[in-house]
């Protein structure tokens, strides 16, 4: 069975999305789009321009900007002149993924199932998501996730939403975001202190829980996004300690971006460190990252591969696509052949774990 462990459904990227009002989602686009390594070009000339006409680099403040479309792009106005990034692959025009046309690719590349993430920036999922799971039930898992700056401020009726989720059904796990820091303002790290009631009601529904680590790109934060994204990882390592018991999958791989020197990836060894946990899985997703400087088949990501099957074991690594999104950068068949194709050095179990087998296995599937 060959399973997507990472892909998406949203609604329009310029819709409100499950959010109290348009202009908060579209304030959650700004802050994804104005940190993203896309290039931003100007409409009328395609004359290259900087993250800079989203967000302050200084201050980290957001610049006034009208949204609008161009071409089936989503596009912003600043001071008089009208930028664009492609984010989405220029395909999706009109700035949505429905889950008929993610089951469409699926089927031309003959993946068999997928489990549907969630980003603050793509909209308030849960319910479509849901939905998606219900249309394809034997297609698509679901994981649940919540605004993680919210949850200190009401727990109670944070686990109360987890549990009614659960038990709407084709749930798999629980996404926590990495926005923690920068939606709340908080200080504190989300592994204990307001947020520990949470982490133990989540640990007792017995599901794994996914956690996508980021540098906290925050003007308040006074470290460097290396460092910043290690003290990630070291409070993972405190939360594995504390729920032991509970599988943990770090959603889109390692930060490959902030490790690259030169055209190789060189891991500090501190990473290494979650993995002692037999409980702790990794995705692999490198195009999502790396596409824009190295082609497919992505030779350069090999060396980085073997060391995670060396280091972590094929049995604890999953593969992902990221689709919709993948797609700036190669086919969703490319995404797969990465490790059905090419990888030589992968053997025939280590294959069959990374495209399926390990996620099938978190799933409780018969067929791993």
């Amino acid at each position: 069975m060959l399973i997507d462990g990472h892909a998406y459904t949203f609604p329009p990227l310029d819709a409100q999305a499950g959010y109290s009002s348009l202009a908060e989602k579209m304030r959650a686009v700004q802050r994804e789009l104005g940190g993203h390594h896309q290039p931003v070009w100007r409409v009328k000339d395609r004359a290259r321009a900087e993250n800079s006409v989203l967000i302050d680099p200084e201050t980290g403040e957001f610049h006034k900007v009208l949204w609008g479309r161009d071409n089936g792009r989503l596009v912003w106005t600043h001071d008089g002149e009208t930028y664009t990034k492609q984010y989405l692959p220029p395909m999706l025009h009109n700035l949505e993924m429905p889950p008929e046309v993610l089951i469409a690719e699926m089927d031309y590349a003959g993946v068999d199932m997928a489990i549907l993430h969630s980003s603050p920036h793509l909209g308030q999922t849960n319910e479509l998501h849901r939905q998606a799971t219900v249309q394809f039930p034997d297609r698509l898992r679901r994981l649940v996730s919540l605004p993680g700056a919210e949850i200190p401020k009401d727990v109670e009726a944070a686990v109360q939403e987890v549990e009614r989720q659960v038990a709407a059904g084709g749930v798999c796990g629980y996404q926590f975001p990495s926005r923690y820091y920068w939606d709340g303002g908080y200080s504190e790290s989300w592994e204990d202190g307001p947020m520990r009631p949470f982490w133990e009601a989540v640990s007792g529904l017995g599901l794994p829980v996914y956690f996508t680590l980021q540098a906290r790109r925050s003007a308040r934060s006074n470290l460097s996004n290396r460092d910043s994204y290690l003290e990630e990882h070291r409070t993972l390592g405190r939360w594995i300690e504390r729920y032991p018991d509970t599988k943990v999958v770090i959603t889109h791989g390692l930060q490959w971006l902030t490790f690259l020197e030169g055209d190789r990836i060189e891991l500090p060894e501190e990473v290494w460190e979650v993995f002692e946990s037999p409980n702790c899985h990794m995705q692999l997703l490198f195009p999502i990252q790396l596409g824009g400087i190295w082609e497919y088949p992505f030779k350069n990501a090999e060396p980085t591969v073997k060391e995670c099957v060396e280091r972590i074991g094929s049995n604890r690594l999953i593969f992902g696509s990221d689709m919709p999104m993948v797609g700036r950068f190669c086919t969703y068949r490319q995404a797969i052949d990465q490790y059905r194709v090419h990888c030589d050095f992968l053997s025939g179990e280590d294959r069959k774990n990374i495209l399926g087998g390990t996620v099938a296995r978190l799933l409780g599937l018969k067929d791993s």
